[in-house]
C-alpha cells in the first residue's frame, strides 16, 4: 500500500525534475542566442522564495519585465476558470 509519505515523495520529486527540465531549457536557450541580457528566477525551496538575478542594471526594464509576467500569470488564472 502508497502511503501518504510515499505520494508526497514522487510528487516532490516530479516538481523537482520539473523545475530541473525548465532550468535545462534556459541554459539551452541561453547558449543557442547570439546575446543574453539579463535573467530572473524566483523559486520556492523549503517553503521560502528565493530570488535569482544576473546584474540589474535597468531597473524600468525589470520592472516592465515583472509586470507582463503579473499580467501573463493573470490570464492564466483566467483561463483556469
Amino acid at each position: 500500500m502508497t502511503t501518504l509519505t510515499d505520494i508526497k515523495e514522487v510528487v516532490n520529486n516530479k516538481w523537482k525534475e520539473e523545475l530541473v527540465e525548465g532550468l535545462d531549457d534556459v541554459k539551452k536557450a541561453i547558449d543557442e542566442s547570439d546575446t543574453a541580457e539579463s535573467m530572473i528566477v524566483m523559486i520556492k525551496l523549503d517553503g521560502n522564495y528565493v530570488r535569482f538575478s544576473s546584474k540589474i542594471t535597468d531597473t524600468m526594464a525589470l520592472l516592465a519585465q515583472l509586470e507582463l509576467l503579473k499580467y501573463d500569470i493573470l490570464q492564466r488564472m483566467k483561463k483556469e476558470d
